[in-house]
């Protein structure tokens, strides 16, 4: 068997192969990260190939979205790849040598080398679809990452120029609502909103809130503007007056893609979204960072992924479990499966019932969440291994 180990990066990949006794065929070989050189790739593969008879093995780091298309292009050529955690190749890295290098070449002999001694990889296999809900889910992401910096962004402009506003409406959530924006496009500060004309104030109010609030409400935004201590600065006026904008249009952006995440999870068509909890939004984001699930072998596999494991530590007689999550899979799936855990306790009697069984306990929360997720995932493991509905009777694991 000959094991090829490639280091993806933007513009050009790193390549090494050795054998299964550890004889190192090529130590080195560059490749543009364009059509020349994928095409040198298939010439090398292919030599080595016809000039040893051996299979081929082939892994690289999981780095997102370099390595889609080198990725596409071994599966099409029909070579077996699997893939690593970056943080895997860096610990096993350590163990091969105390000298601190770090190197293209010398990273790509060390994934070569990881997976000839690994019995535990992980087939890089993934339908085309999944690695569009990936990229529909990861879009999702960064629309909501963009938005909440300009939620903050909004926040700071008022805690300058209407800083009483705030403490008024109650919640946080409370300044975002759509006649509070309504308004303030309509009177960027607390000086204009304090002359405002009542009657226009009042049908401003009510139209944005739908009726709920009226007279009464634009009277009391009357009165404290006319008190605030709020500065008056046109630079800030009109920051306000784009941020509002920028913040629903990501209101909108997010609206439609969630929408074609919607669709991608009509066609997939997953049992994952009987299991009470998990909706498009979260199924959708647990399926595309597993992509499938035949790369797992048992549940720990897919809970160590998610980097959802507790950290465990041995030094001679001492044994511990921290139970502190090792946090280093997918911060993505790990995310959505603690917010599943969480409903799930919420919508599942039987879940329900052992929450309610660790909190007495005495267990702090987190701890309760973290031993729900553990559950979960042997749920999640076994919907989708079997392609079965979940049940509430027979999927009940302890």
């Amino acid at each position: 068997m000959l094991y090829v180990g490639i280091d993806v990066a933007k513009h050009k990949h790193d390549l090494a192969v050795l054998d299964s006794d550890g004889t190192i065929f090529i130590r080195h070989l560059q490749i543009r990260n364009n059509r020349e050189g994928f095409l040198k790739l298939q010439m090398t593969l292919s030599n080595l190939q016809k000039t040893t008879g051996e299979e081929i093995q082939i892994a690289l780091e999981d780095t997102g979205h370099y390595c889609f298309n080198i990725l596409r292009f071994l599966r099409t050529q029909g070579y077996p790849t699997f893939s690593y955690n970056p943080f895997l190749i860096k610990e096993f890295a350590k163990n091969q040598s105390l000298r601190k290098t770090k190197t293209d070449k010398k990273d790509a002999m060390t994934i070569a080398r990881k997976l000839r001694e690994d019995i535990d990889k992980q087939l890089f296999d993934t339908e085309t679809i999944m690695i569009e809900l990936k990229y529909a889910t990861r879009h999702v992401s960064r629309i909501k990452e963009d938005c909440t910096r300009k939620k903050v962004n909004y926040t700071r402009i008022l805690d300058i120029i209407f800083p009483e506003l705030a403490s008024f409406l109650g919640a946080p959530s409370a300044k975002h609502q759509s006649y509070v924006y309504a308004v303030l496009k309509e009177y960027p500060s607390a000086n204009k909103l304090g002359n405002a004309h009542l009657t226009k104030l009042t049908n401003l109010v009510s139209q944005h809130s739908k009726g709920r609030l009226g007279k009464e409400q634009a009277i009391q935004l009357k009165e404290l503007a006319q008190s605030s201590i709020g500065q008056e600065s046109s630079a800030l006026e009109f920051e306000l007056l784009q941020t509002i904008d920028i913040i629903r249009y990501f209101a909108s952006m997010r609206i439609a893609a969630e929408k074609e995440v919607n669709r991608l999870m009509v066609e997939i068509d997953s049992p994952i979204l009987t299991i009470p909890g998990i909706g498009p939004a979260l199924g959708s984001v647990i399926l595309a960072e597993i992509r499938t699930i035949k790369n797992f072998r048992s549940p720990n596999q897919l809970l160590a992924y998610a980097g959802a494991e507790p950290s465990v530590s041995t030094s001679g007689m001492n044994q511990t479990e921290s139970g502190y999550m090792v946090k280093r899979g997918s911060s993505q799936l790990r995310w959505a499966l603690h917010e599943a855990a969480r409903l799930m306790s919420i919508w599942s009697p039987s879940m329900r019932e052992y929450y309610q069984k660790k909190r007495s306990e005495g267990k702090h929360y987190n701890v309760v969440i973290s031993h729900v997720v553990r559950k979960l995932v042997r749920i999640i493991f076994r919907v989708l291994m079997y392609n079965e509905s979940y049940d509430e009777v027979k999927m009940v694991v302890n």
